[in-house]
């Protein structure tokens, strides 16, 4: 078995290496057609690697079976704009996919530079007391936002959807400032691990059946989460379902409940940790660890329903700082169980700021004139 880091560079290199002869390419071709073409196969060359990725990461193919299923991004949404940053050697390259089709942008940064750049933003913005951040926050801003942020200035966009690789899965993109205001200020913001492996059909609001997990007391040398009984109350009150709270949060239950009723949205409010391997990646139930291995296999019984699990929040629980392997497994948690999307923090935040964040959310998702829930997130945050 290969590490992280070999595997990327490794098996990765044979996929950047060809996207990067296609881009290459797709300068010298005349005809927009055949150029946009060009493009569309360079993108779907590293979407492959992050397929082979996922797998790696999980050991299995369950990616390739959610990816049968798909529907595209792109199409999906009129005022979305998807941006597929690949970092290469030498520079970094921003493929837009807007409704009027794709456009290429090249930053003059490298991976290196890029990397060490992102890691040192992190640093700062998990430092709770000081502002920092903001001029990383900036500079990442003028590399990733700013040379694309003309191409749909009147395209009426109101929501960015990031294919975020490698380091860049490690920090919010909504917090990147363009020395005024926040990303997050002006537009919706949603990642996914790939647009080839989430179905991106809205959610369905009529009919929601929500199950909640949650554990406010100290289990298994874990320390207790006060804040989350209000958090389970609210959204309890707002959309009903079923809660499984302490002692009632035991991974049987959860396994008859997931068998035994059509739920929508899967909330888990617990300790869980993601890791660099998937072995060592799982949430705190009252009576164990629940491994992704057992949340697909309770969660992949309502893979194959007509309306599979929509979203799937995990509040409380923490990726190994600046690690993208285990933020690839927090993404990955949705496709595993074949969830639509899945919210979740990068860092273990204070409880009661990861509380009133998503109770807000829920409370916005509640009201119908909310479009999505990127749109929801963004009026919470």
């Amino acid at each position: 078995d290969q590490s992280g880091a070999s595997f990327r560079e490794t098996v990765g290199s044979v996929y950047f290496e060809l996207a990067d002869l296609l881009l290459r390419g797709s300068e010298g071709e005349a005809e927009p057609q055949k150029r946009e073409a060009t493009l569309r196969e360079a993108r779907d060359t590293v979407e492959l690697f992050k397929v082979a990725e996922l797998e790696h990461y999980f050991h299995d193919d369950c990616v390739q079976a959610a990816r049968s299923r798909v529907t595209g991004l792109e199409g999906v949404s009129k005022t979305a704009a998807i941006i597929y940053p690949i970092m290469l050697s030498d520079r970094l390259e921003l493929l837009v996919s807007l409704p009027s089709g794709m456009v290429r942008k090249t930053v003059p940064v490298g991976e290196e530079a890029l990397t060490e750049e992102i890691h040192t933003f992190r640093r700062f913005l998990e430092k709770r007391s000081t502002r920092e951040y903001l001029s990383h926050a900036k500079k990442l801003y003028g590399w990733l936002i700013q040379p694309i942020e003309p191409l749909w200035a009147s395209a009426g966009i109101d929501t960015l959807v990031i294919v975020p690789d490698g380091a860049l899965r490690t920090i919010p993109l909504a917090a990147l400032y363009d020395g005024t205001q926040f990303l997050i200020k002006k537009y919706a913001v949603a990642t996914t691990p790939g647009v080839t492996l989430t179905d991106p059909r809205p959610l369905d609001r009529k009919g929601i059946k929500v199950l909640t997990l949650g554990l406010t007391e100290a289990v298994q040398d874990f320390p207790p989460l006060p804040h989350v009984s209000g958090e389970v109350a609210t959204i309890h009150q707002l959309f009903g379902g079923t809660v499984l709270m302490n002692e009632n949060f035991r991974m049987a239950g959860v396994e008859q409940e997931l068998k035994t009723q059509p739920y929508s949205i899967l909330h888990i409010a617990s300790h869980g940790q993601f890791q660099s391997e998937s072995k060592d990646t799982f949430l705190l139930a009252y009576d164990g660890k629940m491994t992704m291995d057992k949340l697909e296999g309770y969660v992949g019984l309502l893979r194959f329903r007509e309306n599979p699990l929509a979203l799937i929040t995990l509040s409380a629980c923490e990726t190994a700082a600046g690690d993208d392997r285990a933020a690839l497994g927090l993404a990955g948690v949705a496709i595993k169980a074949g969830a639509r999307s899945a919210l979740a923090s990068l860092w273990f935040l204070d409880d009661q700021a990861s509380s009133s964040l998503v109770t807000e959310f829920y409370r916005q998702l509640h009201d119908d004139s909310v479009a999505s829930t990127a749109m929801a997130l963004q009026r919470a945050q």
